[in-house]
């Protein structure tokens, strides 16, 4: 359905966009995921026809998009800031593309009584958004872009601007419309739980490239990189040397693992968290020595700060209960063989 081919983009000396490719499909959700200044969101607004390109393409449903304007673009945007207009109800708001494309009214009500129901706000449609709450706001603004039945659907960090519980709600909400409604979506974001929780394939960004786009489960277990592994969740990463039958740490710690996937120049070790077990190892299992260095509790979780085979600092979550080694000692933790990831230091 969408199809981003080797954007780049300029803004005077700083390079913006430096071959960036994507695709999304029929009905998929896909998140522009990335730090500040990665390029995802130069990346939406050119595909909004806000923003120019210097080369590359951009086509929707095989349509090229580079010279159209935005509006005949057949596109839907949800701003970070909503962007609606505080003079107009609820429901003048959601119909406000309907009427610029000469919607008749009879048409225009029924969509818009369609699009209330969908974001669970039906018999709000009088009130102002200022009379509304923020997730509230949100799923105005979601309507309003829904309304005029877009071929493609782009959000600009939709729930930046709500506190973390209310953010958490509308993840699941969010993602329930989205399944229903079968609309590609290019979401943009720098949240990595949001991304997960919503998209069918997430595409990793930095330094105006993508440097990995696959599902959330690929990217989080098979990252292509050290930026995306260590971009992705918590992540405990040794350096040193791949060798047959497993990796070689700079301390000198042999340590069985599966084959690395991709060819590269230099590879580290990827370990995630969640694999490492306190305490003496099975005979199938690998030894990293590490120094406690602080515990923080978390409520569900006291996260223990190691630093792990001299090197390398990871946080592990243990139960509440558990108990907590002294700052300074010293831990054994277990890891399989399996859990352990030679990665490439860089993409290619």
């Amino acid at each position: 359905m969408l199809e981003v081919q080797n954007l780049t983009r300029r803004f005077g000396a700083a390079l913006a966009l430096d071959g960036a490719s994507l695709d999304a499909g029929a009905a998929e959700v896909v998140a522009l995921l990335g730090p500040s200044g990665c390029g995802k969101t130069t990346t939406l607004r050119i595909v909004a026809g806000f923003e120019s390109a210097d080369s590359g393409s951009v086509t929707l449903a095989g349509r090229d998009l580079i010279r159209l304007p935005p509006h005949a673009r057949d596109i839907g945007l949800v701003f970070q800031d909503y962007a609606l207009f505080p003079h107009m109800s609820v429901a003048d708001n959601i119909a406000y593309g309907l009427r610029r494309r000469g919607i008749a009214r009879p048409e225009r009500e029924r969509r818009v009584a369609e699009m209330l129901d969908l974001v669970r706000l039906a018999g709000l449609g009088a009130r102002r958004p200022a009379q509304l709450s923020g997730g509230q706001q949100q799923r105005v603004a979601l309507a309003r872009a829904l309304a005029i039945d877009p071929r493609l659907l782009l959000l600009d960090e939709p729930l930046s601007n709500l506190d973390a519980k209310l953010r958490h709600t509308l993840q699941t909400e969010l993602r329930q419309i989205l399944t229903r409604i079968g609309t590609t979506t290019l979401i943009v974001t720098h949240d990595q739980e949001e991304a997960m929780a919503l998209a069918d394939r997430i595409a990793i960004m930095a330094q105006g490239r993508v440097l990995q786009i696959g599902s959330p489960r690929e990217v989080y277990e098979e990252p292509a990189c050290r930026f995306v592994a260590e971009f992705l969740g918590q992540a405990l990463w040794l350096e040193g040397r791949a060798e047959p039958g497993g990796f070689v740490t700079r301390a000198g710690t042999r340590l069985a693992a599966p084959p690395a996937r991709r060819v590269a120049q230099g590879h580290g070790l990827l370990i995630r968290p969640e694999a490492l077990r306190p305490g003496a190892a099975r005979a199938e299992e690998n030894t990293l020595e590490a120094r406690v260095l602080g515990h923080r509790y978390r409520g569900a979780a006291t996260l223990l700060d190691l630093l792990v085979d001299g090197t390398a600092p990871v946080a592990l979550a243990l139960p509440p209960q558990a108990p907590l080694p002294a700052p300074g000692s010293s831990l054994s933790l277990a890891v399989a063989p399996a859990a352990c990831r030679i990665i490439p230091m860089e993409t290619g």
